[in-house]
C-alpha cells in the first residue's frame, strides 16, 4: 500500500500498486504533464481526504483524468476498461522500489528526453491498435 497527495495536500489517497511504472508520450499526456506522464497502475485506489476537491475530466472516449481542483496537481489517469486508475508517479509519497517497464507512444517522445531503464516500447500505431476502442 502506498500513500500520495496533491501539491497542496487537499487530496490524499492510498493505492495498492505493483513495483513498476509506465511512461506515456502521447500528445494528451504531454499537455497534461508537460512532457511525459509517468504512472503506476493500481489494484486498489481510495481517496482518504478531499473527495470533494478531486475533479475528474473525461479526456478521451476511453479514459478519465483525476486532478486536484485547488492546485491542479495530476492524481491519476484511468482507462475505464483496464481496472484501477494509473496514479501519477509524482503524487506518491514514496516511490522506493519502482522501476520503469514500458514506454507508450515512443515515436512521440520529446527530443532530448531519455529514460535510463531498458523498457518495452510501443509506437503510436501499436498503442492505438492495443488500447483504442
Amino acid at each position: 500500500m502506498r500513500t500520495g497527495r496533491c501539491l497542496c495536500g487537499a487530496v490524499r489517497f492510498e493505492a495498492e500498486t505493483g513495483a513498476t511504472f509506465n511512461i506515456c508520450y502521447c500528445k494528451m499526456c504531454q499537455r497534461w504533464s508537460a512532457g511525459a506522464f509517468m504512472g503506476v497502475t493500481t489494484d486498489g485506489f481510495k481517496v482518504t481526504e478531499g473527495q470533494d476537491v478531486l475533479k475528474i475530466a473525461q479526456t478521451s472516449d476511453w479514459a478519465d483524468r483525476g486532478f486536484c481542483g485547488l492546485c491542479g496537481s495530476n492524481i491519476y489517469y484511468h482507462a475505464r476498461e483496464y481496472g484501477g486508475p494509473t496514479v501519477a508517479l509524482g503524487s506518491l509519497d514514496d516511490t522506493t522500489g519502482l522501476t520503469a517497464t514500458r514506454q507508450y507512444f515512443i515515436d512521440k517522445k520529446p527530443v532530448g528526453f531519455t529514460i535510463a531503464e531498458d523498457t518495452q516500447k510501443m509506437t503510436e500505431a501499436e498503442c492505438m491498435a492495443h488500447f483504442a476502442p
